[in-house]
């Protein structure tokens, strides 16, 4: 029996080889078959097109349901990641732990396997982007091993807090593909971001995000009031009509009322 029941099914898309242990092909429907070197979101949104709302917080897991087949899909990502991009505000409402275990548990010694046989470290290291370098620290205690990618501003407020920082600028908002960049240079091929949206906005607008997985959730989320804290996948970013980025539908699938679609952005975004 696979590990997900009912396992999720390939409606649309090429099964994409045999690149995972038997159990995780079994739920998934098929391989993965994510490039090597790549860029690649994972995010779950309402019917309406909502994927945070800003006043609940951790709010992902109430558009999802916590869901067991998004759950799956979330730490086969992480699985498969050499390291695990997020914002600061998604830092703060999650804290973690950003493991393929912590999202599904019972397939804990498959994702080990995967990463086992892939030559993969146990665990995804964590980045962490912020301009301030407000990540709440005095709440959740040290920072030792995480990552963060910050301003010279941030990196004074990080002092002492065990984080590994990395300043890519001086002040403002940091560049999605100066962020990409700095992870490549610490030998990061296969990076996942996992939000939040705003950090999702800066890597589409530097074109750097080369597959999309979203989660389509079969609930309506409603806009709320204006301008409100409930947003789509890339706020504040505008293109059309003046400039049209398309996407290629790689694959579709299902698993009760939730559809599970993987994009390829051609052009980074």
């Amino acid at each position: 029996m696979p590990d997900l029941d009912p396992p999720i099914e390939l409606l649309f898309g090429a099964p994409d080889g045999e690149d995972l242990p038997e159990r995780l092909a079994e739920a998934y429907g098929s391989g993965l078959g994510l490039p090597d070197r790549v860029v690649y979101a994972n995010f779950v949104g309402s019917i309406d097109g909502i994927v945070a709302i800003g006043e609940l917080g951790p709010s992902s897991s109430v558009i999802s349901g916590r869901d067991p087949g998004d759950r799956f899909v979330m730490a086969l990502l992480r699985a498969a990641a050499d390291v695990v991009l997020v914002g600061a505000g998604t830092f703060r409402d999650h804290r973690g732990p950003w493991t393929a275990a912590a999202s599904f548990p019972d397939a804990g010694e498959a994702f080990a396997e995967l990463r086992r046989r892939e030559g993969r470290a146990p665990e995804p290291p964590l980045a962490v982007v912020t301009a301030s370098g407000d990540l709440g620290a005095e709440e959740g205690g040290s920072l030792e091993g995480t990552l963060v990618l910050t301003t010279e501003e941030g990196a004074v407020a990080l002092e002492e807090t065990g984080a590994d920082v990395v300043v890519l600028g001086v002040d403002g908002e940091l560049d999605g593909g100066r962020i990409v960049e700095r992870l490549r240079d610490r030998g990061f091929r296969r990076i996942l971001t996992e939000g939040g949206p705003r950090l999702m906005a800066q890597l589409v607008e530097s074109r750097v995000v080369q597959e999309l997985f979203l989660t389509i959730s079969p609930v309506i989320s409603g806009e709320g009031d204006r301008p409100g804290e409930r947003s789509t996948l890339t706020p504040g970013l505008e293109l059309l009509p003046h400039e049209r980025r398309d996407a290629v539908l790689r694959s579709v699938r299902r698993r009760g009322s939730y559809l599970f679609v993987r994009y390829g952005l051609e052009d980074g975004g």
